[in-house]
């Protein structure tokens, strides 16, 4: 009788774990969003690095590309979820062309930052020993590409899950 409670709950536990792992569960491409837009600032800049725009060019792209991953990752539990509905490409692309504004303030931060350096004191930029301007900026990045992806999946579940019922 002992063992056979403990069967019991351990069932209910078990089918309370999984259902939950279902709400949980998102898109791989959300938590490789980091890997994702490393790679491609190192793609978009490296190449291009003696051009005076390479900077501009790569951190925008990149911005946009780990905002992306990050939306797809919080709004869709697969690539079947993205991939299987047409209206979502073109839903998506509707609210990154509201998101202009956000943009143009990411390249004048980014061209902002890139000017700022140079009369900068040394302990605030790469000459000192911890690149104290770069990790601001780096993280004024990062807090506004994830806001941003918050509200467009915000804006997406609420879009898609209207259609459904």
């Amino acid at each position: 009788m002992f063992e056979d409670s403990l069967g019991a709950e351990k069932q209910t536990e078990d089918g309370q774990s999984s259902s939950e792992g279902n709400e949980r569960s998102s898109w791989w491409i959300g938590r490789w969003a980091h890997v994702i837009a490393g790679l491609s600032f190192c793609l978009l800049y490296f190449p291009f690095q003696n051009h005076s725009w390479s900077w501009l060019v790569a951190i925008t792209l990149t911005y946009i590309v780990f905002m992306f991953c990050c939306t797809c990752g919080l709004a869709f539990q697969d690539s079947d979820d993205f991939f299987g509905n047409l209206q979502v490409s073109g839903f998506m692309a509707m609210l990154l062309m509201r998101q202009v504004f956000v943009l143009l303030l990411i390249i004048l931060g980014a061209y902002l930052w890139l000017r700022l350096k140079t009369i900068l004191p040394a302990w605030a930029t790469h000459e000192g020993k911890v690149p104290l301007w770069d990790y601001c900026g780096l993280m004024l990045f990062y807090w506004a590409a994830v806001q941003e992806a918050k509200w467009m999946s915000k804006r997406i579940k609420l879009r898609f899950s209207e259609n459904e019922n």
